[in-house]
Order: structure tokens, then C-alpha cells, then sequence
């Protein structure tokens, strides 16, 4: 499926330790679009919720937009249940609802850039009226349920199989008899982690911190609607970057790969340690840098060197994987060189997107930076490194 170039695309990934808390925590990933109401008001009120959780997830739409109606808001994590057709409608247009509940053409004066309902001819009870519900199209898919099958967009295929997935939107104020009502969608999303909820329901709260991104305008570098994100479960934050995910493949250390995978007790042979000087030596040389050689502002390079000693070559070899393992889940880049004494290693940091904003002057390194190293030098207590801790320019004996 060819996506369109104004496509919106969310491109979610977590690192495996990072998933595993989530995963434990029984989260599952919760997303909501904006639309701007009758009132003039910025609102997001309806939940699209992850059917489980991956190490990568991706969530697009297609800005197209249609309207629909229902009798009742819901109360709790009761789905919205559509009481009509879905009937498609651009930004300036306008439909009427007449007697049978069926969206028509509209002799009402539209209002530029607004979805406009112009009449409400449409009576189920006469004491009380309709809720508009906005919904958005997936890619290669229409707004009737009838037609989703198992060709969708990631977005139906991510959130669900039905129609649900489309709603974006109900105004909670009730549309009675001759009434008009008007909404524009807005390409801006918030997301978060939280359990216990529905997809198409209300929006009632946030179990994690939230990210808001504006997806309004493409990127300059790319001329893309793209945003990727990740969540820091040890610092509850979110980090967005205009580039794609690190690579799983690239680093090495995802699944199986990560220390003490299948060994409980974390006990190694020689086979495991000769398995880990090559893994070291050659398969950390490639690791994907999240971020790239992007430079930090103010400094002339974004590279930093941690200096670690060991009193064994097999200490050396456990625990500079172990180090760097920690340094990738925190959103790093790790390099490790290890020296012809086998005792000794350089680790070469790239920081996440959220660090290379820090301003930079001189050989100072930013106190997260060497914070985050420390804690990851700590977390090797068995094999006893000595920390040479951090700084901008690699030594040269």
C-alpha cells in the first residue's frame, strides 16, 4: 500500500528494557487527534488504544475526514456507537441531516476550513437531539465498516478491525431540530501509555506522561509528516526525533543477545566469552546510532569517550557489553574499542535528541551526560570497572 504525501505518520518504538517495564505494568500505547469545535475550543476527547505491545508500532492517517452521528455520549469505557452513515466531507463543505438521519448536500453557507453540519432536520426523540461525531480516513480504506478488511493502514491494523478506529471526535453538546454545528480538524496528537482502556472511547486520564506533537507542517529536512517517539520509562519522558527508530537488527543486543539471555544465573563459559569479545570487538562497531552524526549546538562534535579499566580480559569483555546495554536503553549511541591489553575499553557516546539541544562550549560535558554514564559504569558491580569517567576529546595513549 503506497502511502499519500500527506500522510501523518507516528512511528513508535521501545527498547527492550523500556518495553519489558511497560509490559509488566500491563500499558498499552493510547493515541488522540485534535479537532478544534463549535466554541472555538482545541479538543481531544476520543482514545485510540494499541491492541498490545511491540518493540515497534506505526500509526498513520490520511487527512480526509467525514462525519457522523450518535444518540448517547457514553459514560465510563463504554464504546461511542455510531448511529448513522459515514459520510466523507472536506474542509469547507457542509451537509445537512434530514429526516431519515442520512447526510445531503446543504444550501447553507459553508464556513472556510470548517466540516459544517448546516441543519439537523433529524428527529429520534423530540427532547433531545444528536452528537456529531468526526472521524478520520486510514489509507486505502472509506469510512464504512463493511470495506475493512485485512488490507488497511497500519492505523486500523494497530488500533482495531472495525470502524471505531476512525472516530476522532464527538461534540458532547447536543445538535436538537434546525441547529448547525462546525469543526476542523487539526493534524496535532497527544499520546501516552495507560491501561485499562478502550479504544473509541472517552478520554479520562493519562496513566503516563503525555506528548504532544504538531503534525500540521512538514519537515523542513525531510518534507515529510514524520515523527518518531519513544518513552523513558526510568525517567517517565517522552523523545521524539525526526529520524526513523535505531535498527534491532544493527544493534546485537535485542532479545536472546542481551546478557544473561537463557542463563539465569548469568554464569559464562569460555564459548559465551568468546562469543562476547567477537559480539564487542565487531558487532558493537555497527550499532545504530539514534540521532546520527547530527551536530549538538555550540560544540563541534557530538561525540563523547567514556574510559574504563578492568582487572580481567573476561571482565573486560562482560562488562563492557553490559555498560553499553545500559547506555542504549537510556536512548544512546555505544562504541566500544577495546584495547590490545583486553583490559581496557573506550566507549564512544552518542547522546539521544534530547541532549544534543544542551549548548556546548569548550571540553565541558553535560552533567546528564556524565550521569547517565555513571549509572550505567554502576550497574557492572560484578566485574569492579575503574571509571575514567567522561569527556569531549578521546586520549590518546
Amino acid at each position: 500500500m503506497t502511502a499519500n504525501d500527506d500522510d501523518r505518520t507516528v512511528d513508535l518504538w521501545e527498547s527492550p528494557y523500556d518495553l519489558g517495564l511497560l509490559s509488566k505494568n500491563d500499558f498499552n500505547f493510547c493515541i488522540a487527534k485534535s479537532v478544534i469545535d463549535t466554541s472555538g475550543n482545541l479538543t481531544y476527547n476520543m482514545v485510540w488504544q494499541s491492541l498490545g505491545l511491540s518493540p515497534r508500532a506505526t500509526v498513520t492517517w490520511t487527512v480526509q475526514y467525514g462525519l457522523n452521528w450518535t444518540l448517547d455520549v457514553p459514560t465510563g469505557n463504554a464504546k461511542v456507537t455510531i448511529g448513522g452513515q459515514w459520510q466523507a466531507c472536506d474542509p469547507g463543505e457542509v451537509f445537512d441531516l434530514n429526516k431519515l438521519g442520512l447526510f445531503e448536500p446543504s444550501s447553507v453557507a459553508p464556513k472556510p476550513g470548517f466540516l459544517k453540519v448546516g441543519k439537523n432536520h433529524y428527529i429520534y426523540d423530540i427532547k433531545s437531539g444528536v452528537h456529531i461525531i468526526v472521524g478520520v480516513r486510514s489509507p486505502g480504506s472509506d469510512f464504512e465498516p463493511h470495506d475493512r478488511g485485512p488490507e488497511l493502514s497500519s492505523l486500523a491494523l494497530f488500533i482495531a478491525s472495525d470502524a471505531d478506529c476512525v472516530k476522532i471526535y464527538l461534540d458532547t453538546t447536543e445538535l436538537g431540530l434546525n441547529m448547525s454545528s462546525w469543526y476542523q480538524p487539526q493534524e496535532k496528537a497527544q499520546w501516552w501509555y495507560e491501561k485499562d482502556v478502550k479504544s473509541a472511547t472517552m478520554i479520562t486520564g493519562a496513566a503516563t506522561d503525555v506528548c504532544n506533537y504538531d503534525l500540521t507542517h512538514p519537515n523542513p529536512k525531510t518534507n515529510t509528516y514524520y515523527v518518531s517517539t519513544t518513552y523513558v520509562y526510568d525517567e517517565g519522558t517522552w523523545s521524539t526525533s525526526d529520524d526513523p527508530p535505531p535498527s534491532v537488527e544493527k544493534t546485537g543486543l535485542m532479545g536472546a543477545e542481551r546478557m544473561g539471555a537463557g542463563d539465569p544465573n548469568g554464569d559464562l563459559d569460555e564459548n559465551d566469552l568468546d562469543k562476547i569479545r567477537k559480539d564487542v570487538k565487531e558487532i558493537m562497531g555497527i550499532l545504530n546510532r539514534f540521532g546520527g552524526n547530527r551536530k549538538v549546538q555550540g560544540a563541534s562534535k557530538d561525540i563523547f569517550y567514556g574510559l574504563l579499566k578492568f582487572g580481567t580480559a573476561e571482565a573486560c569483555a562482560h562488562g563492557t557489553k553490559i555498560i553499553a546495554n545500559k547506555l542504549i536503553d537510556k536512548g544512546y549511541g555505544a562504541t566500544v574499542t577495546i584495547e590490545a591489553s583486553n583490559v581496557k575499553a573506550t566507549v564512544t557516546i552518542t547522546p539521544p535528541p534530547k541532549l544534543q539541544h544542551h549548548v556546548i562550549t569548550g571540553n565541558v560535558v553535560p552533567q546528564q551526560i556524565i550521569t547517565d554514564w555513571n549509572a550505567a559504569v554502576k550497574a557492572d558491580s560484578a566485574d569492579n570497572p575503574t571509571n575514567g569517567g567522561v569527556g569531549t576529546t578521546k586520549p590518546l595513549d
